[in-house]
This record gives C-alpha cells, structure tokens and sequence, in this order.
C-alpha cells in the first residue's frame, strides 16, 4: 500500500467527505479510499465478514444462559465507594 497527501483541500469538500464517513459510520480513511477507488473505476472488494467463522468458539447462548449469567454477575454492577478512596 501507498500513502498519498493532498496538499490545500479545500474546506467544503473536506467537510462534505467527513459527513459521508459520519454517515456511513466508517474511517475518514476508509471512505477516501473508497471515493478515490470509485472515482477511477477501480472498486474495492467488500470487506469480508468473518463473524460467523468463530461460532463453534464462542457458542451461542439460551435465554436462560443469559439469565443465569446476569443473575451470577448482578452483584458486579455495585460500586463500593470505598475502593476508589
């Protein structure tokens, strides 16, 4: 990979290229990446969604699975202010 630097952007295109990026909740440089590609016809391949390659590690919770979970953790959500003296 190369790393390029734009020299005197002006300030309207900047903010428009922001707010996609905000919009699409991606990285500033993400979305310049994907502009640029598009603008010369070369488009990126769609990143790869690997979550479900990690199923058989994690496993999948019941209902009471997660029950039981939150019910053996409750007391962890208590703050003893005495600790952060």
């Amino acid at each position: 990979m190369n790393t390029l630097t734009i020299h005197a952007l002006e300030t309207a295109v900047e903010k428009r290229i922001r707010a996609k990026a905000r919009r699409n909740g991606k990285s500033l440089n993400q979305t310049l990446k994907e502009l640029l590609a598009a603008s010369v016809g070369a488009g990126l391949a769609p990143a790869a969604d690997h979550r479900a390659d990690f199923v058989a590690f994690c496993g999948i919770w019941t209902t009471k699975d997660a029950g039981d979970f939150e019910a053996a953790t409750a007391d962890l959500e208590n703050v003893d202010k005495a600790d952060w003296k």
